[in-house]
């Protein structure tokens, strides 16, 4: 007989080991979008593999959190199942068009952190307390200075009357703040602080502390 029409095969035995993937932006909470850190439990990640490749995002090397396919330029984005609030070491895999297997791609450290501690109440510094003592929070600086502790690099945000901002300031290395206040009129004002820390979370407000402004005398 004649040759039937031919049929075209293609033989694909390799795939390229994929680049970690990388967290994405939106995902990344923390006090810049590329410190891998989130207080995002459901974290999603972004990279490229081969075209229409399927991709699987694993956590310690062996444990399955998501599963997607690439486009047709390769690119992917795969968001984790619910993640505890811990350092995790992210790989992703993928399976091409051929069915060939990759090796684990390098590993991205990415710390998930959803709570920060309620900070104590702020001290009113003693260098603004001119009252009798430098502890009887009487003082006649219209713009007094409080410090504090909240976690280390921590933005501490300084209120009075519970919602009135007018003061902002980063915490050290070691959590210690100085905020000052901007101009107050004379009165008797309640202070309290929020943290926000570098993973995002926002504290609840402290305590409050009592300081009355005396800028007068009769």
């Amino acid at each position: 007989s004649a040759a039937s029409p031919g049929l075209s095969v293609t033989i694909d035995t390799t795939i390229t080991t994929p680049g970690a993937p990388d967290l994405q932006a939106a995902s990344d909470t923390g006090s810049s979008q590329t410190d891998n850190l989130t207080n995002d439990t459901t974290p999603t990640f972004v990279g490229t593999v081969e075209p229409n490749a399927t991709v699987k995002l694993y956590h310690s090397g062996t444990i399955l959190v998501g599963s997607t396919a690439a486009d047709a330029a390769g690119n992917y984005s795969v968001t984790s199942a619910v993640l505890v609030a811990v350092t995790y070491g992210f790989t992703v895999a993928a399976t091409d068009v051929a069915g060939n297997v990759s090796s684990a791609s390098p590993g991205l450290s990415v710390t998930v952190d959803t709570t920060v501690a309620t900070p104590g109440a702020p001290d009113l510094d003693a260098a603004s307390d001119t009252g009798s003592s430098s502890t009887d929070n009487i003082t006649n600086d219209t713009t007094p200075t409080f410090v504090g502790t909240t976690e280390p690099y921590a933005t501490a945000k300084l209120y009075h009357s519970g919602t009135v901002l007018v003061g902002t300031t980063t915490a050290d290395a070691a959590g210690n703040y100085s905020a000052t206040s901007s101009v107050l009129a004379a009165g008797t004002y309640s202070f309290t602080v929020t943290a926000t820390d570098v993973a995002g979370n926002l504290s609840a407000a402290s305590s409050g502390l009592s300081v009355t402004i005396d800028t007068t005398i009769a």
